[in-house]
């Protein structure tokens, strides 16, 4: 598997080596650039949609509840001073 995996890479690598061995240098600085500002500007496009959307829930409101009380068993952990089952209770046993 890794022999095949490295042959695709070798492969991909000189078919790209060959494909920008025909480009001229002004040509690679003009390609470079454009994909640079291409990038660029879809960052910043994520970016200021994302920020855009923050707080917007499509009209729904967020639900707040006050918090209930949490119901515990009636255990020795709860009320150490009860005489339990566990034998924590401070009765000798």
């Amino acid at each position: 598997m890794g022999s095949i995996i490295g042959k695709a890479q070798d492969w991909i690598s000189g078919r790209l080596r060959n494909l920008c061995g025909r480009i001229s240098p002004d040509m690679r600085v003009i390609i470079i650039v454009t994909l640079l500002l291409l990038f660029a500007g879809l960052s910043v496009y994520m970016t200021v949609a994302s920020i855009y959307r923050i707080g917007r829930n499509d009209g729904k409101e967020l639900g707040i509840e006050h918090v209930r009380r949490l119901q515990l068993p009636n255990d020795s952990i709860v009320n150490p001073f009860e005489s339990g089952r566990h034998g924590t209770g401070g009765e000798v046993e």
